[in-house]
């Protein structure tokens, strides 16, 4: 599998996989059926780098502006975490499974959240769907949602045309910090651990 090295630290095949598999639950999520993101996986794969590569930059760029995370968030995250994994003793068994303390995981999840309001500084001024722009979307691509009203879709329509939305955005200013870094392709045959970029969940904002 295809990986790059950002100014010299190596983005893991086990990064881009994370940032695959964020891709494809987003599009089944969506209404994306399985044929369909079976064709593109190619291009899938080629984003997730993208993505593997973009978290990592973030990742460095809110380590450098030394972005801060109130034990409160923190906290937060360990709930959706525990939620996720279906309550405390799968919580548990999780933590012992990838030999992990409470504290080292507090630890990758605060990078998390100094991460997500990176983002959210990036996307500040991102113009919500309106209702015009949900009616524009769904009368183009009406065959694709043959059988179902915009009543049915508009949730989902809205949450894509966002999606995209603050995407661009934050594709612009990784590009920005892309452009002052150093980023080396290499096929890797080995095998890494953990998601490459610090942090071991998605980063809001990201595709997926």
């Amino acid at each position: 599998m295809k990986t790059a090295k950002v100014n010299g630290v190596a983005i893991t095949s086990e990064a881009v996989q994370f940032e695959l598999e964020r891709l494809v639950k987003f599009y089944y999520a969506h209404g994306f059926k399985e044929d369909e993101i079976r064709k593109c996986l190619p291009e899938l794969q080629e984003k997730a780098l993208e993505q593997a590569i973009g978290a990592k930059l973030l990742l460095d760029r809110a380590s450098s502006l030394e972005m801060a995370a109130s034990a409160e968030e923190i906290d937060e995250e360990v709930r959706k975490v525990v939620e996720q994994l279906g309550g405390a003793e799968g919580y548990e068994k999780a933590l012992a499974a990838q030999g992990l303390s409470e504290a080292a995981l507090r630890k990758e999840l605060e990078k998390g959240v100094r991460v997500n309001k990176l983002v959210a500084q990036a996307c500040t001024g991102v113009d919500e769907p309106t209702e015009e722009d949900i009616a524009a979307f769904f009368e183009a691509r009406k065959a694709d949602y043959a059988g179902r009203t915009i009543v049915d879709v508009h949730d989902q329509i809205r949450d894509l045309i966002r999606h995209d939305r603050r995407g661009r955005a934050l594709d612009a200013f990784v590009k920005e910090l892309r452009a002052a870094a150093d980023v080396e392709y290499v096929e890797d045959h080995g095998h890494g651990h953990g998601c490459g970029c610090g942090c071991h969940h998605g980063h809001e904002g990201q595709e997926a």
